[in-house]
This record gives C-alpha cells, structure tokens and sequence, in this order.
C-alpha cells in the first residue's frame, strides 16, 4: 500500500473511532434506502422493492 494511501486510512480510521469532523464523517454514514418490505399477496414471500406493487417476481411473471 502506498504511504499517501496508508495515511489516508488512518485519518479515516480516527475519524470513525472519535466522530469527529462532520465534513469527514457524512461521506462515511449509511445512506436511507429507497427500498421498501412487502408481502405478496399470492403467495405470502416477503421481498424487498421501491417499485408500487403488491405481488413478487414470481406471481408477476404468472399474471401475465
């Protein structure tokens, strides 16, 4: 590993551990996810999606 790249680890890595700067830590943060639970209503599975439905992949592809 380069000596910049070293270096640049350890002020990430002392910033996590001392939460620090606010510029240096936001970059770090989770993001929110878009992504939403649902329970299909044929079948029951529980899936994760940010589209506006009710079904599964799987009970989709059979509707058709």
């Amino acid at each position: 590993m380069k000596k910049c790249d070293e270096a640049m680890e350890a002020q990430i890595e002392g910033q996590i551990n001392s939460r620090g700067c606010t510029c240096m830590t936001a970059v770090l943060d989770p993001q929110k996810s878009s992504l939403k639970t649902v329970i299909c209503r044929d079948c029951g599975k529980k899936f994760k999606t940010n589209m506006d439905t009710e079904y599964c992949s799987d009970c989709m592809k059979k509707h058709k």
